[in-house]
């Protein structure tokens, strides 16, 4: 596993990064939620590299308990859109 940090994600993946931060505006848009992204992973799947970013927010969709913070995952595909 090779965690990158939002910024080295940007740097290296600029196409899916782009992809992404439409996805989180999406989710500010439609949750009127704050995201912060704080990693970054590329994964490969069903056999496509993808990258992963997990972003934290203050809303919670679903019941994670006191002690968690929420978060949301975006996935982009690396190769061209």
């Amino acid at each position: 596993m090779n965690v990158l940090s939002p910024f080295e994600a940007q740097e290296q993946y600029p196409d899916a990064w782009r992809h992404i931060e439409d996805e989180m505006e999406q989710a500010r848009d439609g949750y009127a939620a704050t995201l912060v992204p704080v990693a970054a992973e590329v994964l490969t799947v069903d056999g496509d590299e993808v990258l992963q970013v997990v972003a934290l927010t203050d809303i919670s969709i679903v019941d994670v308990g006191e002690d968690s913070f929420a978060h949301m995952m975006f996935h982009a595909k690396l190769a061209p859109f």
